[in-house]
């Protein structure tokens, strides 16, 4: 009797362990490129996905968290361009799939050719330029259009007016400038840029997407896959001096 109810125990902690770890968590705990007000914000809360089982697999039965720090980590850092790309997409996706689980095969986006613009919008979505779902085209501007192929139901989503600082966007401009015409830049404009897009991204992970996003539906849009190439802007000053701040 004894040796039954030890192996019906065992059954149930193996299954009910299983059962606990089948979806995929995500870790967004503070580290060294991820800072602790990107993990206490309010509305920073990871999206969750479907995907195949693998190269040749069917759906996946089960689901994975896809969280800010893993973008972060996987593109290189952790910025404003990317919060402002992680919310914009991930609040559309939400009106794309209501039920909260977001299809990775089913997913078209237009995206301007910014290296955390396209990655964030490549890595939340699983589109890609060589299957022609993810579009670079300049003209949508710091915002996306995000369509549901099977169904064509489509968005454009951008900043509303007036939320990104204009000091910040006149210092970008003059350090974009100043590389393009190969000049140095000095260490306290980078520190400054790079503590305006800290409070910036700290503002808006803590602001409800209604009150910074315009969103748009797009009736019987069109996709039109496109592309293009640049130069990569976020390592223009990886060899410029640094000094402490």
């Amino acid at each position: 009797m004894i040796k039954k109810i030890l192996i019906s125990l065992m059954v149930l902690f193996m299954f009910t362990g299983f059962c606990s770890a089948k979806e995929g968590k995500t870790d967004n705990s503070t580290d060294w490129f991820y800072p602790k007000w990107a993990e206490t914000a309010k509305y920073n809360k990871p999206i969750i996905v479907r995907d195949t089982n693998s190269a040749l697999g069917r759906y996946s039965l089960h689901t994975k968290e896809i969280g800010l720090k893993d973008l972060a980590r996987i593109h290189g850092h952790l910025c404003d361009g990317m919060v402002i790309a992680y919310i914009e997409i991930k609040t559309v996706l939400q009106k794309l799939f209501p039920d909260g689980v977001v299809d990775r095969t089913d997913i078209r986006i237009v995206s301007k050719n910014g290296p955390c613009w396209v990655d964030t919008a490549s890595m939340m979505t699983g589109a890609r330029i060589n299957f022609k779902t993810l579009s670079i085209d300049k003209t949508v501007g710091d915002g996306f259009i995000v369509q549901k192929i099977s169904t064509g139901e489509a968005y454009a989503v951008h900043l509303k007016p007036d939320i990104f600082p204009k000091d910040q966007e006149m210092l970008e401009n003059k350090i974009r400038m100043l590389r393009s015409e190969g000049k140095p830049v000095t260490s306290e404009d980078i520190n400054t840029v790079e503590m305006m897009a800290n409070n910036l991204g700290k503002k808006l992970l803590n602001s409800s997407p209604s009150e910074i996003l315009d969103i748009n539906y797009l009736p019987d849009y069109n996709f039109i896959y496109t592309f293009s190439t640049g130069n990569r802007g976020d390592i223009i000053n990886k060899n410029m001096p640094d000094t402490p701040q």
